[in-house]
C-alpha cells in the first residue's frame, strides 16, 4: 500500500486482471481454438453425441484399430455436450493457467498434452485387457469413443500439486482421488477413468513440471492432516448417499439399480443427513472432541451392522469407508482433543431452548390461524402434536387445502432442520477461552522488560483485553487477543531468539488443542525469518515508522512544516507539558476527555481498538501523555508515548493517541509541535528512538499477492473513516526510517478466519450494518 495518492498509483482491478491475462498466453490460446471449433462444428450449442462428432474424431480402441491416431489431438477440441464446455475450460484454466503462471508456456503445454495422451493410452490399454473378460460394464466401455480436454485439464491440477505446500498438496490430491474414484463407481462414463489416470499421471509428473526434486512421500501424518482426512472421509460418504438417489449409475461399477432407490427416504432427508454430516465434517477438522464421539459411535455400528444388510455394493463401499474412519479415529484420537467451555455450551443450550419454544409457539399458532384451511381442521391439541411429529418428519395427518396451508405444513419441518442444524453447529463449535492469571501477565511484562526482542509496539500486548501464555520452560511469552476461535498475537512474543524458536511449537499445540486457528500480526522480520524456519508463512500488513534520535537535527529545507510549528508555538504561548494521566489535575483530565469524546462522535463508524489506544490505555503508570497547553491553561491537542524496553532498560519510546481539539482557535500544526517537542526532550534524556506507530493496512512498496490486494481494498474502504494513509502522510513530514511488520500464518486456509478476527478485533462494536455501510458508501 502507498502513502501517497494511492488513487493514482495502485493499479486498478482492470490493469491488475490484464497483467496476469498477459502472462498465461498459451492458456488463452487453448481456450480461443477450443471454441472456435466448437462454433465451426456446431458443438457449442448442438450435441456432438448426437451430431456424430464424436463417432467421427472421437478417440478410442476402435478409433485406434482403424488407424486413427490423430483423433487424440483433433478430439480434445471437442465437447460431448454444450453445456460441458464451461466445466471441461474451467478445469483447464485453473490446471493450466496455474503451471503456465507459474512455470511458462512450454512446461504447461507438456503437462496439459502430455498427461492427456499418457491417460488415453493407458485406458485403452487396461479396456483392451479387460475386453476379454466377462465384465459386461467392461466389454461396453471398450466400444465407446470419447472427446475434449478435460483429460489435459485433470493432469495439469494433479501436475499443479506438486507447486503447492505440502498441507494444500495432500488436500487436493486427497479430494482430488477420492472424486476420481468416486466417478468410476457411480458412474464409470468412459472419460471418469481418463479423468483418473490423468490425474495420477500428472502427480507423478509434477515434480519435473514445476522444477523441484521428487520428494519421498513420508506416511507420517501431522495433527492437522488427520483432521482433514477423517473430515473428507465423512464428507465423501454423505455425499456418497446423496449421490446414490441423485444419479443410481445403473452401467456404473457398483450398479445401484433399484436398491438405491429407498421409498422410506425422501431426497430432502439424504439432504438434510447430509448437510449434519457435513456439519460433523467440519467439526472434525477443527479436531472437536464432540464431533469424534458421535462419529465414532455411528461408524463402529454401522461397521458391525452393516454386513448383516449389505445388499449391493454401494452398502460394501459404506462399510469399508466406515473401517477405515474408525481406524482413522481410533489410531489417532489424541488429535480430537478440543472441547467448548462450559459458559459457552451453556450459553448454546440457553439460546437452543428459546429457539424451541419460539418455534414451536409460532407452528401453533400458525396452525390454529388457518385452522380452517386444513382438513382435518385442528383443535389446540392437534395443533401442538403436528409441530411435534413435524421436528421429525413425520405427519399426524393433518392436510392443508390452501396455498397457505400447504406452506405452512410443508415449511416446518425444513425450519425446524435448519433451527437443529445451527444449533448442532454452534454446540460443536463452541469457542473455549483463555483467562490469564495475574501470575502469566506478571511473567510476560518481565520478559518484555527484560530481554531483547521487545518491538516499538510491543507494549500495547499489555493492554486490557489480551491474554497471555507463558512456555513451560518460563522463557517465551505470547500476548495475544481471541476473537471467536480465532487467535491473534500481537507484535512479537517475548523472550530471547533461541528460547522463542524452542517454543513457538508449543504454543501452536497450544491453539491446535483448543480449536484455535492461529495468526501472528504486526511482528517485525526477526520474527517473521524465526516463523518462516518453522514453515510459517507471511504478508505485509504495515510499517513502523522509527525516527533515530542521535542524529535528529530539524534543519533545512525538508522540516520547513516542523521548524514553522514550533514558531508558531513560540508566538501563541503554546507549550509542552508531560503528564501521567492518573496524577493530571482535573482540568487537564477534563480536557482531555473531552477532547477523545469529539474525536469518538466525529466518526460515523464506531471508534477503532487491538491497536489503537485511547485514554483508558493512557491510564497506565509507564506511559506519559504530553499536552499542547496555552497561557490560558487550554488543551490544544494530546498525544500519549509507551516505552520500550531492552535487557531492563527504557530505549525508546512510541507514540499512541494523537488527537487535537476540534473546536475553531485550535493552533495550526498542533501535531508537529508535540511530536518535535516529544523527540527532543527524548533525545536530550539519552533515548535512541521514537516510534510514530504503525497504521493497521498502510505500508509503503508494492502490493504482491492477491492477499495483499484484498488489504489493500479495505485500506481504501475504511480510508475515509479513519484516515490511515493521510497518517502515514503526516508521519513522513518526520522523515522516518520504515520498518516492514508481517502477519504470518501457517495455513491458507484459515486466512479468511484470520483476517475476520483482525477486522473484528479492530472493530469490536462494529455491526454488520456499519461494515456494509462502509463498503459501499463514502463519508461525506
Amino acid at each position: 500500500m502507498t502513502v501517497d495518492a494511492p488513487s493514482e498509483t495502485a493499479e486498478s482491478p482492470v490493469r491488475t486482471a490484464l497483467a496476469v491475462l498477459r502472462r498465461i498466453p498459451g492458456t488463452l490460446a487453448v481456450t480461443g481454438i477450443v471454441l472456435v471449433v466448437g462454433a465451426l462444428t456446431g458443438a457449442l450449442w448442438s450435441s456432438a453425441l448426437e451430431s456424430g462428432l464424436v463417432d467421427r474424431w472421437g478417440w478410442g480402441l476402435d478409433a485406434f484399430a482403424e488407424g486413427q491416431w490423430y483423433t487424440v489431438l483433433i478430439g480434445a477440441a471437442i465437447s460431448p455436450e454444450p453445456w460441458m464446455y464451461a466445466l471441461i475450460l474451467a478445469t483447464f484454466c485453473v490446471g493450466g493457467g496455474f503451471l503456465e503462471y507459474r512455470y511458462g508456456t512450454l512446461r504447461m503445454l507438456a503437462a496439459v498434452l502430455g498427461t492427456h495422451l499418457a491417460a488415453v493410452l493407458v485406458v485403452a490399454l487396461m479396456f483392451l485387457i479387460l475386453e476379454q473378460t466377462s465384465l459386461d460394464w467392461a466389454q461396453e466401455l471398450a466400444r465407446v469413443r470419447d472427446v475434449g480436454l478435460s483429460n489435459g485439464g485433470f493432469g495439469a491440477v494433479g501436475a499443479m500439486t506438486a507447486g503447492m505446500p505440502l498441507l494444500w498438496r495432500r488436500r487436493v490430491r486427497l479430494i482430488g482421488s477420492l472424486y476420481c474414484v468416486a466417478m468410476i463407481l457411480y458412474a464409470a462414463e468412459i472419460w471418469d477413468f481418463t479423468h483418473a489416470a490423468a490425474f495420477w499421471i500428472g502427480i507423478l509428473a509434477g515434480p519435473w513440471v514445476v522444477g523441484r526434486a521428487r520428494e519421498q512421500f513420508d506416511w507420517r501424518f501431522g495433527p492437522q492432516e488427520v483432521r482433514d482426512t477423517a473430515a473428507v472421509l465423512v464428507a465423501f460418504g454423505a455425499l456418497h448417499q446423496l449421490l446414490i438417489r441423485l444419479w443410481p449409475g445403473e452401467g456404473g461399477i457398483l450398479r445401484f439399480g433399484e436398491n438405491a432407490d429407498d421409498p422410506a427416504l425422501s431426497t430432502l432427508a439424504l439432504v438434510a443427513a447430509s448437510v449434519l454430516s457435513l456439519t460433523f465434517a467440519y467439526a472434525l477438522h477443527n479436531g472437536r472432541r464432540g464431533a469424534w464421539w458421535y462419529v465414532t459411535v455411528v461408524s463402529v455400528i454401522t461397521a458391525l451392522a452393516g454386513p448383516f444388510a449389505a445388499s449391493n455394493p454401494s452398502d460394501w463401499l459404506d462399510i469399508a469407508l466406515d473401517v477405515v474412519l474408525l481406524v482413522l479415529l481410533i489410531g489417532w484420537r489424541r488429535h480430537f482433543r478440543v472441547t467448548g467451555d462450559r459458559r459457552g455450551k451453556l450459553r448454546v443450550w440457553k439460546r437452543g431452548l428459546v429457539t424451541l419454544a419460539a418455534l414451536m409457539t409460532f407452528t401453533v399458532a400458525a396452525i390454529m390461524a388457518l385452522s380452517h384451511q386444513i382438513t382435518p381442521q385442528p383443535d389446540i391439541g392437534d395443533a401442538l402434536a403436528e409441530a411435534i411429529v413435524r421436528i421429525f418428519g413425520g405427519t399426524t395427518g393433518l392436510e392443508g387445502e390452501t396455498t397457505a396451508a400447504k406452506a405452512i405444513l410443508g415449511g416446518i419441518g425444513i425450519v425446524w432442520f435448519i433451527a437443529f442444524a445451527i444449533f448442532v453447529a454452534a454446540l460443536l463449535l463452541t469457542s473455549r477461552r483463555h483467562e490469564t492469571d495475574g501470575s502469566t501477565r506478571d511473567r510476560f511484562i518481565e520478559l518484555q522488560r527484560t530481554t531483547t526482542g521487545m518491538t516499538s509496539i510491543g507494549y500495547m500486548a499489555r493492554w486490557e483485553g489480551i491474554d497471555h501464555w507463558i512456555s513451560e520452560d518460563g522463557a517465551a511469552g505470547f500476548g495475544f487477543k481471541q476473537v471467536g476461535n480465532t487467535v491473534i498475537v500481537l507484535s512479537d512474543p517475548a523472550g530471547h531468539p533461541d528460547d522463542l524458536r524452542r517454543n513457538y511449537a508449543g504454543f501452536a499445540e497450544f491453539c491446535r488443542s483448543r480449536g484455535w486457528r492461529l495468526g501472528y500480526f504486526a511482528v517485525s522480520e526477526r520474527a517473521r525469518s524465526e516463523l518462516s524456519e518453522q514453515g510459517w508463512k507471511s504478508l505485509q500488513v504495515a510499517e513502523d515508522t522509527v525516527v533515530r534520535l542521535p542524529d535528529l537535527a530539524f534543519t533545512g529545507k525538508k522540516w520547513q512544516d516542523v521548524r514553522s510549528a514550533i514558531n508558531r508555538a513560540k508566538r501563541e504561548g503554546v507549550t509542552m507539558r508531560v503528564v501521567r494521566y492518573a496524577e493530571a489535575p482535573r482540568g487537564l483530565k477534563d480536557q482531555m476527555e473531552a477532547i477523545s469524546a469529539q474525536w469518538a462522535g466525529d466518526k460515523s463508524l464506531p471508534e477503532m481498538g487491538f491497536t489503537l489506544g485511547d485514554l483508558p490505555q493512557a491510564d497506565d503508570p509507564n506511559v506519559e501523555m504530553h499536552l499542547a497547553v496555552d497561557e490560558d491553561g487550554t488543551v490544544h491537542g494530546m498525544t500519549s508515548w509507551m516505552p520500550v524496553y531492552r535487557e531492563g532498560f527504557v530505549v525508546g519510546w512510541t507514540i499512541d493517541i494523537m488527537k487535537r481539539r476540534l473546536d475553531d482557535g485550535v493552533m495550526s500544526g498542533v501535531m508537529e509541535f508535540l511530536i518535535a517537542e516529544s523527540a527532543v526532550q527524548y533525545k536530550e534524556a539519552g533515548y535512541e528512538f521514537i516510534s510514530l506507530s504503525a497504521a493497521p493496512l498502510s505500508y509503503s512498496g508494492e502490493v504482491d499477492n492477491s492477499v495483499e490486494k484484498l488489504l489493500d481494498i479495505l485500506a481504501d474502504k475504511m480510508e475515509p473513516y479513519y484516515g490511515f494513509t493521510s497518517l502515514e502522510r503526516f508521519k513522513a513530514k518526520f522523515k522516518p526510517e520504515h520498518r516492514p511488520l508481517y502477519l504470518a500464518y501457517q495455513d491458507e486456509v484459515g486466512l479468511p478466519g484470520i483476517a475476520l478476527g483482525i477486522l473484528r478485533a479492530y472493530l469490536p462494536d462494529a455491526t454488520a450494518a456499519d461494515l456494509v455501510k462502509a463498503a459501499v458508501s463514502r463519508p461525506d
